[in-house]
């Protein structure tokens, strides 16, 4: 009797012994992780309010996620991060002025920036005469063409050559039998510029019989859409291929029209799978072929994970935007981690070259110009029942790193 209470007291205390030492390992671990020391300062710049609102707000959303995140893993080099967001009110002189304010009075380590395809070039000045790394997710395909420079990156692909490349291959394979005649129509500023110029040259060489019979330009901040789709429905195209800020009120006034009853409308433009989540069910433009990041469709554990966690924090799933600055700092961690430094040139590096996994799958940043390889999603637009929502049908991964320039385009338009 004694020997068996002998026992299990040595048993009672050899458990006591281990649950003490799980205890400190647990503590120690927890100490070890909380980040400490100066925080490494990331400037973001983004469209809080203005017609982009809509898409800087959750670029700031998924930046705010990304950085709990980062701390709550330890955060960089053990050190803590520190967001700091400016509004640029969608203005290009506003957002040089936040720009500046960030890296000299500020003092940020890094600089971020948001979708704007008008202000990332004079953004990119500002970062490089401070030379300071700036990561934006504009489609300017300036920004890492004959304006780039060593100070300059863009992670996802999502250039209006890229968008305007895919529009102009899913008509090439898919709707060629509607037939040769085109009508370009999207919203006047750099981004419709450049997408529709793309998807014309793109276009020319894949079908020599193509016939472009009619454009339009509504403004950036059109209200009236009226005159525009009387031009569309008159010009009766085979196809229609369209480019927008925000496509919200063309939607929802041409709605009654059922416009993609009497001819295609495509485009690869990346804000049509969170657009479509806003419509109601009567406004869905059934057929339309549209563009983004759904995060529906990304099967992935790590685009679980983000889904999971930016739902908790935000009330709902991330929109495409949102998946742009995830990416565009997921980089940067890796590219920090991999310098052991946050010396701006061990940095630049570090990002140059860089391959690693985000939360889309696996990514290279290009040394030669500093652009991402992420791939985009485009399908036709539908109501989902289920979902109780508008979503992308019949979806179709893209491998976009096939639109982009050679090095051999990217040496002939960069200063010697």
């Amino acid at each position: 009797m004694r020997q068996k209470t002998l026992l299990m007291a040595i048993r009672s205390a050899a458990l006591g012994v281990l649950l003490l030492a799980t205890a400190i390992a647990t503590l120690s671990s927890a100490h070890a992780q909380a980040p400490t020391g100066k925080p490494i300062r990331l400037g973001l710049i983004a469209e809080l309010s203005g017609m982009l609102a809509f898409y800087g707000a959750e670029t700031n959303r998924a930046a705010g996620v990304m950085v709990k995140e980062i701390n709550a893993a330890g955060g960089l080099l053990g050190r803590p991060v520190e967001l700091v967001t400016r509004d640029s009110k969608g203005t290009v002189n506003e957002a040089v002025r936040q720009a500046r304010d960030l890296l000299l009075t500020e003092n940020v380590d890094f600089l971020l920036h948001s979708i704007n395809s008008a202000e990332c070039i004079g953004v990119s000045s500002v970062a490089k005469q401070a030379q300071k790394i700036l990561i934006s997710n504009c489609a300017n395909d300036d920004f890492t063409g004959k304006d780039g420079n060593n100070y300059a990156f863009r992670i996802v692909n999502i250039t209006t050559r890229t968008q305007g490349y895919a529009g102009a291959e899913y008509i090439h394979k898919n709707l060629m039998s509607r037939g040769n005649r085109y009508f370009t129509i999207a919203h006047d500023f750099a981004f419709g510029r450049l997408s529709v110029g793309y998807f014309k040259e793109r276009m020319k060489a894949l079908n020599p019989k193509a016939e472009f019979i009619g454009e339009a330009w509504p403004k950036i901040n059109e209200s009236d859409y009226t005159s525009f789709i009387t031009a569309l429905i008159e010009a009766k195209p085979d196809v229609v291929f369209f480019s927008w800020a925000v496509g919200l009120p063309f939607w929802q006034q041409s709605a009654p029209f059922e416009l993609t009853k009497k001819f295609a409308m495509v485009s690869s433009y990346w804000g049509g799978s969170d657009e479509l989540q806003q419509l109601p069910k009567a406004e869905i433009p059934s057929g339309a072929v549209m563009g983004g990041f759904p995060y529906y469709a990304i099967d992935s554990a790590a685009n679980s994970a983000f889904v999971e966690e930016f739902q908790k924090t935000n009330g709902r799933p991330p929109r495409t935007a949102a998946y742009f600055e995830v990416i565009s700092l997921q980089a940067l961690r890796a590219a920090i981690e991999k310098a052991s430094s946050i010396d701006t040139d061990n940095v630049i590096k570090a990002l140059s070259g860089l391959q690693f996994d985000s939360v889309v799958g696996p990514v290279t940043v290009r040394a030669f110009d500093h652009q991402g390889t992420t791939p985009h999603w485009t399908g036709k637009a539908a109501w989902d029942e289920k979902r109780n929502m508008g979503v992308l049908s019949d979806i179709t991964k893209l491998p976009t790193s096939e639109f982009l320039p050679t090095e051999a385009d990217i040496s002939k338009v960069r200063p010697k």
